[in-house]
């Protein structure tokens, strides 16, 4: 995600910078309840929003590491999405993941994501470091087809 939540006032940076750019319009983010525990999982967004193009993209999703494959990330992707699609109307809703992030690149790909390609240089890390992303992306005429394929136990 470009930053460091090693610290409890790393954290609280985090908050502070995510609820800075929720009041700016900027992104909507989401607090991610597992239900089997009634435990705060972690969290994700809604970011980069483009009304006037529709569009959106899903991402600076985290885990606590009980959670990491459980199958919590699928079902809260599929709940992004659906709302995403059918209440909000974006015809896209993109991903990112770092390049070298191989992890959630199978993730977004299990969404059943259609990889676009590297944007090189795509963002600054935490230490100073230039990152590239890999694209993906789902377009609302693929959303159904994805709902009954990839997601047809939710």
């Amino acid at each position: 995600m470009g930053m460091k939540m090693q610290t409890e006032s790393g954290f609280e940076n985090y908050l502070t910078n995510t609820l800075s750019d929720k009041n700016k319009g900027n992104c909507y983010p989401f607090i991610i309840i597992d239900k089997a525990t009634d435990t705060v999982a972690g969290s994700t967004r809604y970011g980069y929003l483009n009304e006037a193009s529709q569009k959106c993209e899903i991402g600076w999703t985290w885990y606590g590491t009980d959670f990491h494959g459980t199958g919590l990330n699928k079902a809260c992707k599929y709940e992004l999405l659906k709302f995403g699609f059918e209440q909000i109307g974006f015809r896209r809703i993109q991903f990112s993941a770092d390049q070298e992030n191989i992890r959630s690149q199978r993730a977004i790909e299990k969404l059943g994501a259609t990889k676009e390609g590297v944007f090189r240089n795509n963002y600054i890390d935490a230490d100073g470091q230039s990152r590239n992303d890999v694209y993906y992306s789902i377009i609302q005429e693929e959303w159904k087809t994805l709902k009954n394929d990839i997601f047809r136990e939710f």
